[in-house]
């Protein structure tokens, strides 16, 4: 019974459970991944959509941003390990999430979630 939304509502999320998540003081956000950001939870709420930027732009350090402003576990999709391995780094280099708290799943890796 989760429906897809057009906004979240994740400050007054009382069904999912909090994750103590911080970004980085080390994570030094550029205009334009703060301008993204502020679009997306430019009402208090987290809107859907899609943030586009190209190769080298920092879509990683903008998405664990998101997630650390949120404070709710989330999915990262990828199309590929590698990519999958690069994310679960992001985390680690750009939050104060731990390694072990974030799982993988790929064809060749099954990690177990914790959260």
């Amino acid at each position: 019974n989760y429906p897809i939304l057009e906004e979240y509502d994740f400050l007054a999320d009382k069904t999912n459970a909090n994750l103590a998540i911080e970004l980085s003081p080390k994570a030094h956000l550029r205009p334009y991944q703060e301008k993204s950001l502020s679009k997306m939870f430019s009402n208090g709420r987290a809107r859907s959509g899609v943030i586009v930027l190209p190769c080298g732009a920092g879509k990683s350090l903008t998405g664990v941003a998101a997630a650390a402003r949120v404070k709710k576990s989330c999915l990262c999709l990828c199309t590929n390990a590698v990519s999958v391995d690069q994310w679960k780094y992001q985390f680690t280099l750009w939050s104060s999430v731990q390694a072990e708290d974030v799982a993988s799943f790929t064809a060749n890796k099954k990690e177990k979630f914790r959260g």
